[in-house]
């Protein structure tokens, strides 16, 4: 979203916010039975108790509901632990690895909105209805279940939708408040629980169903070409970066074919008056780049510098053009990578940009036992990093998702609750604008052209909206769902030592509350931490 777009959508917002503030101050909300807190309003309605009543009724329907939470209840617990055990390893790797800010860090990017948040498409507005629809109407239909009075149920509104909710009856609930003169219905520890976990089981159901369909659907693509360049780095400075050529752009033509290899690329560029490139930008945009003498030729170009090695602990910089190391001239990244794999860890070298002369100590390579200095360098005379893009491999890393869960592998399930946030040829946000012009769907679902794309981006963001909004409900931390339940499971192990009930509620909140706030910074630190070292 660019700055007049950002600012459009601000003004709207003002403007939306202002008649708020009139409808409020004149009465007219409360008339329909609307509340307003800030810029949102929530909408309350009574009208589902008739739906409620019907999905609840009957013993073999109840027995059902039981079941369903019972097992949510167990997936709440393991979830519960994962999501815990993630924001402790988040935390402690932001302390010690002490990583530079990146888009990830962006304000921004802290809130998962559609839109605003620049991994997130708008089309995931409908992951969000649905997985706030779902989780809330479940708590509806298991406290019907549990005889727990629901008062309402609603929306909450921000210019869109952007959230629902029910309102159990709290003092049927948790006991809260409850008049002596008047007998009511408590909910006892078990009805709670299954009532809080209904959400929670939902969604993770719904993201099952819509991630069976979406990569049912990965394998009824392919790729369209076996060959193309994926654009990894610009250096700064650099004549790729003058002629617009930016991170994240796919190199689909050179003089009109299609692309056969880099060594190809490179001559073409290097000895022609005049190239053409087809480049295709991350929105999904083909245009045609001319590419003309009067490049720098000499040395070559620093894409990235790996913060925390030697390259930057000695000043070397984004944008540098190597010439030397030690004696030997560099002109092309061979030219560096044959130089480097003679090096030994420990041993100091002389890096000479056309700015300065640098003498730096390398360190052991992650890959080989040979020296690291802690450089990506440009493998293409126009100063950028440009690779292989693997169309078919990408495609069976998609496609190998599903095993690995079902493996209950841990770095599979990592991957896919950070797969929006992953850069190509790792992760994936949606087909549209890019994506789709690399593949094209085959066999029984070739019909509908390019609309399998937009069916399969729904399809992922209504899976992965409710998969996260699952997992992170489930933190131990009130007020979210993994927060009650927590305090549920917490009080049958304080019984034991602890006779009292006053003394054994004030533990458990103290403990409850204490878990809550250590959560919330832990994720305001993991959020922050970047900015603050």
């Amino acid at each position: 979203m660019d700055s007049y777009y950002l600012t459009l959508a601000l003004y709207i917002f003002l403007i939306y916010w202002f008649i708020v503030l009139v409808l409020n101050r004149k009465g007219i909300l409360q008339r329909y039975n609307i509340s307003t807190f800030g810029p949102i309003l929530m909408i309350r309605t009574q009208r589902g108790e008739k739906l409620l009543e019907r999905l609840a009724e009957g013993e073999l329907r109840k027995r059902f509901w039981r079941t369903y939470a019972n097992i949510g209840t167990i997936l709440v617990l393991i979830a519960m632990t994962f999501m815990f055990i993630l924001v402790l390893l988040g935390a402690y790797a932001t302390f010690t690895v002490q990583p530079e800010p990146t888009e990830l860090n962006a304000p921004r990017n802290w809130l998962l909105i559609p839109g605003l948040n620049e991994f997130i498409p708008l089309c995931a507005w409908i992951g969000f209805v649905v997985a706030l629809v779902v989780h809330e109407l479940s708590h509806a239909v298991l406290s019907t279940v549990e005889k727990v009075k629901v008062k309402s149920m609603g929306l909450l509104v921000a210019v869109v939708p952007i959230g629902a909710f029910a309102e159990p009856d709290s003092e049927q609930l948790f006991g809260e408040k409850a008049g002596k003169e008047e007998k009511r219905k408590v909910a006892t520890a078990r009805e709670r629980t299954r009532i809080l976990s209904a959400g929670v089981t939902s969604n993770f159901f719904v993201a099952l169903i819509a991630f069976a369909l979406f990569f049912s659907i990965l394998f009824a693509i392919q790729p369209v070409s076996d060959k193309m360049f994926y654009v990894y780095g610009v250096a700064e400075g650099s004549s790729a970066e003058k002629l617009e050529i930016a991170e994240g752009m796919f190199i689909t033509k050179v003089d009109g074919s299609g692309v056969t290899n880099l060594e190809d690329m490179n001559k073409a560029i290097e000895e022609k008056e005049k190239v053409f490139l087809d480049v295709l930008d991350k929105k999904g945009k083909e245009r045609e780049i001319i590419v003309e003498r009067g490049y720098e030729s000499e040395g070559m170009r620093i894409v990235e510098v790996v913060e925390g090695f030697p390259a930057s602990n000695a000043g070397i910089k984004p944008g540098m053009t190597i010439i030397r190391m030690n004696k030997e001239k560099i002109d092309y990244s061979e030219d560096f990578q044959n130089f480097m794999n003679h090096t030994v860890p420990g041993q100091v070298i002389e890096v000479q940009t056309k700015d300065k002369i640098f003498s730096v100590e390398l360190e052991k390579s992650p890959y080989d036992k040979i020296g690291f200095l802690g450089v990506v360098v440009a493998n293409n005379p126009l100063g950028m990093r440009v690779e292989d893009f693997p169309a078919k491999g990408y495609l069976k890393g998609l496609q190998s998702i599903p095993s690995s869960l079902v493996s209950l592998s841990t770095s599979g399930w990592l991957w896919l609750t950070l797969l929006p946030f992953l850069p190509l040829p790792v992760g994936f946000s949606s087909f549209n604008p890019l994506l789709s012009h690399l593949y094209e769907p085959v066999g029984a679902v070739s019909f509908l052209g390019g609309g399998i794309f937009v069916v399969a981006d729904v399809l992922f963001w209504i899976g992965w909206i409710n998969f996260y909004v699952g997992l992170f409900n489930c933190l131990p931390a009130i007020p979210l769902d993994g927060g009650y339940v927590f305090r549920e499971m917490l009080n049958p192990m304080l019984r034991i030592g602890i006779k009292d009930e006053r003394k054994k509620e004030k533990i458990s909140t103290a403990i409850t509350a204490t878990i809550a706030i250590f959560i919330a910074s832990s994720i305001a630190f993991m959020l922050a931490g970047p900015y603050l070292f």
